[in-house]
């Protein structure tokens, strides 16, 4: 079949079309099957059998459902301001005029670049309650040992502080890269007219990295809507069900119960529920700069 267009067209959708098949293949068919198979109640060894909406009612009468939504939701509310603040507290430092930065920004980035499991290992062995560095050290304080992953109530704050540790590193990158973009003329005319460091922090930094602070907000809860190794690793989902978040209960219902049908509309309207919050969050933001 020939290619309308010139060469250079032609050439182009040539070298694109690679790309095109794999989105195609591992994209777009999974999105437009999933979306499929949650109207069918199917547990993969079966053909399944077309159960219109009822999956989506299900969802309103499960109480697991509305509790691991809770969870996320509470990882996202302990995670996000703190990861924004401390994004833009190390691009400070790394964008400054330490002697330090260069090294800072690469300590800073590193712990990113680890993968979920290296980290959720790591840091439940830091936090395991007997033999745990965090554990040792509170001993060596006089303190009793602390249930960092047991305990009900420390253990969602406990994966909190690993993925602190873990993703702050990308928030640094982004809140750099828009502090650099302001103009020196800009910090120089506030010098000459007597800024001091707060001063020119809060009425000029801060102001122009607003932009950049949005898309990472964007981004920080979009990411922390969808946390599911880290506390699959560090918890399992316990104590009690106590950190198990959507992600981790859609992953049980596919393919620990096989209710593909069940799990994959639970994963819509956890996609339903992201594209609301961004959307509201993103012309909130945009009224705000306007």
């Amino acid at each position: 079949m020939a290619i309308p267009g010139n060469k250079d067209t032609r050439d182009g959708i040539i070298f694109a079309l690679p790309f095109l098949l794999v989105y195609l293949v591992f994209m777009v068919f999974p999105l437009g099957f999933g979306l499929f198979i949650s109207f069918f109640n199917w547990d993969i060894l079966s053909s399944g059998a077309f159960a219109g909406w009822a999956n989506y009612r299900r969802l309103f009468q499960d109480e697991l459902f509305f509790s691991s939504l809770w969870h996320t939701v509470e990882f996202v509310l302990i995670t996000t301001p703190v990861l924004m603040v401390l994004g833009f507290s190390m691009a400070l430092l790394v964008t400054g005029n330490s002697p330090l930065r260069k090294v800072s920004e690469n300590v800073f980035f590193i712990p990113y670049i680890l993968s979920m499991t290296v980290v959720g290992t790591l840091w439940a062995w830091l936090m395991q309650r007997d033999y745990g560095l965090l554990n040792q050290i509170v001993r060596q304080l006089g303190g009793e040992p602390v249930g960092w992953l047991t305990n009900p109530k420390q253990a969602m704050w406990s994966v909190g502080i690993a993925t602190y540790w873990w993703t702050a590193g990308f928030n640094m990158i982004l809140f750099s890269a828009g502090i650099k973009q302001i103009s020196k003329e800009i910090y120089e005319s506030s010098q000459i007219d007597g800024a001091n460091y707060f001063q020119t922090l809060f009425r000029i930094t801060i102001p122009l990295v607003k932009p950049t602070a949005a898309l990472c907000l964007i981004l920080q809860v979009i990411a922390s809507f969808n946390v599911f190794g880290q506390v699959y690793v560090m918890t399992g989902g316990g104590p009690h069900g106590r950190t198990r978040v959507l992600t981790q209960y859609i992953y049980e219902a596919g393919f620990r119960y096989f209710k593909m049908g069940y799990s994959a509309a639970m994963a819509y309207m956890l996609f339903l529920i992201i594209l609301v919050i961004s959307v509201i969050q993103y012309a909130a933001l945009g009224k705000e700069r306007s």
